[in-house]
């Protein structure tokens, strides 16, 4: 499953208060992943909350509804505003936050506009800051722009305890998950992945 793959190179899988950042390229799948991660999770019994800054809570049920998932366990939230966000986590506490993505986030105490260096990474420590207290773990997806920098993410990369790069293949449908960095396991296991019609 994708949940096995994802966890062997996590090293074991998603430990409790850690923030792990999922990078790729728009499109290349990471809210696909994300959404199945959220389907195990909650099929294990556990609450996700999963926030999405980009997509309407009716573009993500057509995907899951593609994915052959009803959504059971998975709460949507459509919200930008981290401190909306961080109350609606402190509200329900969850069993995982899937945050989709980071660049969409911002805070009203921080200047500058969404997506901005500053605003990521206030959002990001907010967020990171509340996985600690809480020990819930929290997946951040986040954009790495066409000449492979991370447009923001860089900025959390130091911040927080794992980052992880889905990659596509020059042909066909298969996607390389490798992780950069990992607080909890090795950075040696590389995840492989294909993308077909149903996730």
């Amino acid at each position: 499953s994708p949940c096995q793959e994802l966890n062997r190179v996590l090293g074991g899988g998603i430990v409790p208060g850690s923030v792990i950042l999922l990078a790729g390229e728009p499109g290349v799948g990471k809210s696909t992943l994300l959404l199945q991660v959220a389907k195990d999770m909650a099929a294990s019994g556990r609450t996700v909350l999963y926030v999405s800054g980009e997509e309407s809570p009716q573009q993500i049920k057509l995907r899951s509804e593609r994915l052959g998932f009803a959504g059971e366990g998975v709460f949507l939230l459509s919200e930008t505003d981290v401190d909306a966000v961080v109350n609606r986590l402190e509200e329900s506490r969850p069993g995982l936050a899937i945050i989709d993505s980071v660049q969409t986030l911002y805070s009203r105490d921080a200047p500058s506009g969404p997506g901005s260096v500053v605003q990521i990474r206030e959002a990001g420590l907010r967020l990171m800051r509340w996985s600690k207290t809480r020990q819930v773990p929290v997946l951040l997806a986040g954009h790495v722009t066409k000449d492979g920098s991370v447009a923001g993410p860089k900025v959390l990369e130091h911040m927080v305890d794992v980052v992880t790069y889905l990659e596509s293949q020059e042909f066909g449908a298969f996607r390389l998950l490798r992780c950069a960095k990992n607080r909890f396991g090795s950075t040696d296991e590389v995840g492989v992945f294909e993308m077909t019609e149903a996730g």
